[in-house]
């Protein structure tokens, strides 16, 4: 099967001059409920003048350029940016490899990566069903995390589900520490990274009802220095504001006061 397929893929790449042959989206997801995305394009360049075209332009680092010189609509990012404020989106392209002069053939990925993050309103709120996870304090200590699935924009079934083609491969890495409590379907790999993180994976499959809910408990003491922290904030916020400096000169005036009252009373015992 997959001979034919590669076949069938240097038919189709004689008469296209950039062709893709795989997709690798890593969702590398943080403990505030963004992520800094991670995409993978794999490219097959036929022609001297489109391998030359595509080394010539390799220091370029927009999705515009890339997007038109590749001729592809695949070259941006796979998530709704109605739903999700992506930003610093930045193109990077390897120099050519696995070359053969004779059939004038080159391969070539470029890798878009770009940060996922809520939309907020002027206060620093979070607008609501906006951003790529639904965070939600569930209870004491714990934070459960909701894949927003409109958040997604890659090929679609006529039910509205998620399509990954073959050889297109989508992945999430967990935070560390964080505990899955419902996925739907179940992914297709599930690792451990080195540092403890899980990551599941999906490829060549139509992800019906696609859904992915996850759990991360902070330890005691994490809620203590998140409490004290809290406190701080509050404190230099009070203090930076209108009544700060008359509350800092009061308890001035109060602290000085009963240390002379003190002194004196030594004085006179």
């Amino acid at each position: 099967m997959r001979k034919a397929f590669f076949v069938l893929l240097l038919l189709a790449a004689s008469y296209a001059e950039f062709t893709l042959t795989a997709m690798d989206v890593l969702v590398d997801v943080d403990v505030q409920g963004g992520a800094h995305v991670t995409e993978k394009l794999h490219y097959i360049i036929t022609s001297s003048y489109h391998i030359s075209l595509y080394e010539s332009n390799i220091v370029k680092t927009d999705i515009g350029s890339w997007g038109g010189l590749v001729g592809s609509d695949e070259v941006r990012s796979h998530l709704d940016n109605r739903v999700v404020s992506v930003e610093n989106v930045i193109v990077r392209a390897s120099p050519t490899s696995r070359c053969n002069p004779l059939a004038e053939l080159c391969h070539g990925d470029l890798t878009v990566t770009y940060e996922a993050e809520p939309y907020l309103r002027a206060d620093g709120s979070t607008v609501p069903g906006t951003g790529l996870l639904t965070v939600e304090q569930y209870k004491p200590r714990t934070t459960r995390y909701t894949l927003n699935e409109g958040a997604l924009q890659f090929q679609t079934s006529e039910l509205g589900d998620v399509v990954l083609g073959e050889d297109e491969r989508l992945s999430f890495l967990l935070p560390r520490g964080a505990k899955v409590a419902y996925v739907n379907p179940l992914p297709s790999n599930t690792e451990q990274t080195g540092d403890g993180r899980q990551q599941l994976s999906w490829e060549n499959e139509v992800l019906a009802h696609f859904s992915i809910v996850f759990e991360k408990e902070e330890g005691l003491d994490q809620e203590v220095i998140g409490f004290f922290m809290g406190a701080r904030s509050k404190l230099y916020e009070f203090l930076s504001g209108p009544e700060g400096l008359p509350a800092a000169a009061l308890v001035l005036i109060l602290a000085g006061s009963y240390l002379y009252l003190q002194s004196k009373q030594k004085k006179a015992a």
